[in-house]
């Protein structure tokens, strides 16, 4: 019972003695930190859109589908083609066949349970087409459709180069987050001592507004007029965090 009283005593005197406790190797008290998040907003036009369209086959054989639908998309190559989009300006996104089956015999209408029967099959091909004039976008659009193209996705308005316009968008952060972290020091009465770390955020890219998008029934019922367009504005997003050491203000 006595030696731990003793223990007890000497703990008790070692936590009150924190400078002393370190100099015998304790364990370090912690550092007092101040952590702060900003983000850099620069809005801009777009310089470039990405248009995506698809050429849809159906037919019996496999074959035939794809024979038809080659022919179809290099006729929408062509006709893109004409309008100054060079062929390296266009990538392939997806191309699949499917069969299609016939329906199944209703359960309990016989006991045998035959393979399934394909009755045809469907070609999808879509392609991206990178149209660097934005003033000749509808029209990309719209001889896509009439040389052939019988799917629309959508278009999205992009910058070509992006880098430059995301460190803009990082150095604001970063002044931001500087700022904050000063006058948060300064509401607090503490001094920032030390930054101690820094991390970037994940940087996004994103219209202003939501891309262009028609449905099957606006295509059909569009005139030969070039479809209206409007890129509106592209936001690039860059966050910065910083974390420094704090310690109370000294009033010497």
């Amino acid at each position: 019972m006595r030696m731990l009283v003793v223990v007890v005593i000497w703990v008790l005197g070692a936590l009150s003695h924190p400078a002393d406790l370190l100099a015998n190797g304790g364990v370090e008290s912690a550092v007092a930190t101040l952590s702060v998040s900003a983000m850099g907003t620069i809005n801009l036009q777009p310089d470039m859109a990405q248009v995506s369209l698809a050429v849809e086959t159906a037919g019996n054989t496999f074959k035939q589908v794809q024979q038809e639908n080659r022919q179809a998309m290099q006729q929408v190559i062509n006709a893109l083609v004409k309008l100054g989009i060079a062929e390296q300006q266009m990538q392939t996104a997806s191309f699949q066949v499917t069969p299609e089956y016939a329906p199944r015999p209703p359960r309990g209408s016989s006991s045998s349970n035959p393979p399934p029967n394909i009755i045809g099959y469907t070609a999808s091909n879509m392609v991206r087409v990178e149209v660097r004039d934005l003033d000749i976008v509808g029209t990309v659009v719209d001889h896509a459709l009439s040389a052939g193209a019988n799917r629309f996705s959508g278009i999205q308005w992009m910058l070509r180069n992006r880098h430059p316009i995301y460190v803009k968008a990082l150095t604001m952060a970063s002044r931001r987050a500087l700022e904050k972290a000063k006058a948060l020091a300064h509401a607090l009465g503490v001094t920032l001592v030390r930054l101690q770390s820094v991390q970037e955020g994940q940087g996004a890219v994103q219209p202003r507004r939501k891309p262009y998008a028609m449905s099957r029934m606006a295509l059909a019922e569009s005139s030969s007029d070039s479809v209206p367009l409007a890129p509106g504005e592209i936001q690039v997003h860059a966050t910065v965090s910083l974390m420094y050491d704090i310690e109370p203000q000294s009033h010497e």
